[in-house]
């Protein structure tokens, strides 16, 4: 690959790093393609990759005897891989393909790892990228104590509309039982309160959303620190970013 093919992929964090680091990076990059269901990491596991996600969507999920405990989601807007970046080499959660396939920059934990110490361009964006994380994950767990449960679906729904940039999504109610960690049948009569309110239109396996001003309003709070944070370290933040980085 070459730094051009790299940033066309549509990654956002790729579109934000410099020529040099992109030519850095190049030579350990391939872009992948896997399919629903396939394991980009695995639990307490070291990871042997980092990847890029450009299309599609991630879970993160806490294995359990049955089918797991998804604690958040990630797509075009992020990566795979954060113990690399601090310093560890596995985590206690496994990522897995949530959508209908990815597609994304793959790169290898041991050159990926030489680029986040040698790199300050590349290891900033991380960095700043996996703040982000943590809000989001903060914020999935303040959601969960304080809202009730269609205000937390109304919430997830938005997440996974960014992430696809849709207003379609591609998914089934025993996912979004497992994502918001409610039983499937409760999935089902929130979906009909949030169809019957003109929301969204609910059919087997698709959420289309209707009404993304009235769905933002239901779910308050819990939707909007994470992406306003996003819009504050990447956004403003990397002006300063570029600039520290053109005086190393």
């Amino acid at each position: 690959m070459d730094a051009s093919s790299l940033q066309q992929g549509g990654n956002a964090l790729i579109a934000l790093m410099s020529d040099a680091t992109l030519s850095r990076m190049a030579p350990h990059s391939r872009r992948a393609v896997l399919s629903k269901g396939e394991v980009i990491s695995r639990a307490d596991q070291p990871m042997t990759a980092a990847l890029f996600i450009e299309e599609g969507v991630a879970s993160i999920i806490k294995p359990h005897e049955r089918h797991g405990t998804a604690i958040g989601i990630a797509g075009s807007e992020s990566f795979c891989g954060t113990p690399l970046v601090l310093g560890g080499e596995r985590w206690p959660y496994s990522t897995v393909v949530q959508s209908d396939r990815i597609t994304g920059i793959l790169i290898k934990a041991h050159p990926f790892r030489r680029l986040v110490e040698s790199d300050p361009d590349f290891r900033h964006v991380l960095l700043r990228s996996v703040q982000v994380k943590m809000v989001h994950l903060a914020e999935g767990l303040i959601s969960n104590a304080n809202q009730r449960f269609v205000q937390r679906l109304a919430r997830w729904l938005l997440m996974y509309r960014d992430r696809i940039a849709s207003e379609q999504l591609p998914v089934t109610h025993e996912y979004i039982a497992i994502m918001v960690g409610v039983r499937r049948t409760a999935v089902t009569a929130a979906l009909h309160e949030l169809e019957g309110a003109g929301l969204i239109r609910s059919t087997r396996g698709l959420a289309t959303i209707l009404d993304a001003d009235s769905l933002r309003a239901l779910a308050a709070g819990g939707y909007g620190v994470t992406e306003s944070e996003h819009m504050r370290l990447f956004e403003a933040g990397m002006r300063s970013v570029r600039a520290d980085s053109g005086s190393s």
